[in-house]
Formats: C-alpha cells, sequence, structure tokens
C-alpha cells in the first residue's frame, strides 16, 4: 500500500496535470471570445454607418428636393422678367433670378458633398462587409477546431478528476484538507521534490535531518519556508 507521502505526490502529478488541460481550455475559450468581439465589433461598426448612411441619404434627398424647388422659382422668375412692364421692375426681376442662382449654385455644391459622403460611406461599409464575412468564415472554421479540443479537453478533465477523487480518498480527511490549502495558496503546487538538498518549489535549503525523517519513515513534512510539502524520491547526497 502506496503511503501517505506518496498518495500525495500521486494526487499532486494528477492535479499539475488537471491545471494544465484547465488552463488550456481557458485558452482557447478567450480565443472564442476574443473572436466573437472582433466580430461584434465590426458588426458595430457596420450598423453605425449603416445609420450614418441612412441619415446622409436624407440629407441628400432634402437637399435635392430644395435645389429642385429653387430651379422651379428661377423658371418662374425668368418667365415673369418677360412680362415686366418698366426698368424698376426689370432690376427687381433680375436681383431676384440672380439671388436665386447664387442660392442653387450653393445648395448643388452642399447636394454634391453630400452625394460624396454616401459614396464613401458606401465605399467603406463594402469593405467591412467584406471584413466581416472574412471573419465570419475563419471563426466558423476556428470554432469547430476549438470547441472539438474543448470538448475532447473536458472529457480527459472528468476523466482525471474521477481518478483524482480515487486518489484524494486514500488520505485523512485532515491531510487532505491540509493539502487542498497549500494547493490552493501555492499556485497549484502543494508537493515538491527535495533536489539536491533544496525545496523545489522555493530553492531554500532544507535542514538534512528532515530529509533523513522523510526518507526513514516517509513522515510528512514541509519547507519551513513556503509551507509546500516535501517528497524525497530517492537517498539524497549528504549534508
Amino acid at each position: 500500500m502506496a503511503s501517505e507521502l506518496e498518495t500525495l505526490f500521486k494526487l499532486q502529478e494528477i492535479d499539475a496535470e488537471l491545471l494544465v488541460k484547465h488552463r488550456e481550455v481557458e485558452t482557447f475559450e478567450h480565443s472564442l471570445s476574443e473572436r466573437r468581439l472582433e466580430m461584434d465589433g465590426c458588426s458595430a461598426r457596420i450598423d453605425g454607418l449603416a445609420a450614418r448612411r441612412k441619415e446622409l441619404v436624407n440629407l441628400r434627398a432634402l437637399a435635392d428636393r430644395r435645389v429642385s424647388d429653387n430651379q422651379e422659382q428661377l423658371k418662374e422668375r425668368r418667365q415673369r422678367l418677360t412680362r415686366v412692364r418698366n426698368e424698376r421692375e426689370l432690376r427687381a426681376g433680375e436681383g431676384e433670378v440672380n439671388s436665386l442662382r447664387e442660392e442653387i449654385d450653393t445648395q448643388e455644391e452642399q447636394l454634391l458633398e453630400l452625394m460624396n459622403q454616401v459614396e464613401e460611406i458606401e465605399r467603406q461599409l463594402g469593405d467591412l462587409r467584406k471584413e466581416y464575412s472574412e471573419l465570419e468564415d475563419a471563426a466558423q472554421r476556428q470554432v469547430e477546431q476549438d470547441q472539438a479540443r474543448i470538448d475532447e479537453l473536458k472529457k480527459e478533465l472528468d476523466a482525471e478528476r474521477a481518478s483524482r477523487d480515487t486518489v484524494a480518498a486514500e488520505l485523512g480527511g485532515s491531510m487532505r484538507s491540509r493539502y487542498e490549502q497549500v494547493l490552493a495558496r501555492r499556485g497549484g503546487r502543494a508537493v515538491v521534490r527535495v533536489n539536491g538538498g533544496s525545496c523545489a518549489g522555493c530553492h531554500m535549503q532544507i535542514p538534512p535531518q528532515t530529509v533523513i525523517e522523510i526518507l526513514k519513515s516517509g513522515a510528512v513534512r514541509t519547507c519551513p519556508s513556503c509551507q509546500r510539502i516535501l517528497y524525497v524520491a530517492e537517498q539524497q547526497p549528504s549534508a
């Protein structure tokens, strides 16, 4: 039957593997989340440009109507000039015609600017929609691959957790609780080897007497510095 220390070390190995796979799952899930955020951002930009395009199209239609209305007025004013009776009416009519021409010129410039803005936004929309389509295609392929790997890892994690529970059940309640506490405090490494007389966790020198006790009786001892549980696999060189 395995000693308590050997059981702890075996449990540590299982937990280390679980941690690696858990982090791999987190990495894949983070990658999927980043892709979704990228697509959402692109979609939001498309929506923003589409709303701006709608606004500009409405302004363009309004500007076009104003130009059309003023051109009708200009036509009417010119017809009135043919019916003037005196110099005063002629000058007044010509003033109105010139004023309308200037107003139409200004409005046509504004209309042209709006038309250019609409064309530019439509170009940007085309580029963004192409970008979104490419992101969507790439994401679909990657999501399928990543999700398959995530599902595979989760199955492995379930199997290894079952194995872990079996090993952990060999420990007494107090020792298991002690192990779990050190595991949580020390970033997933509760049991470490003694290498060359030093703790593999914090690299502090371990008293030779502690190493001897572990070797002789398999006693559970902790590092005086980091409080990790020490494991000695074979005879250590004498100090």
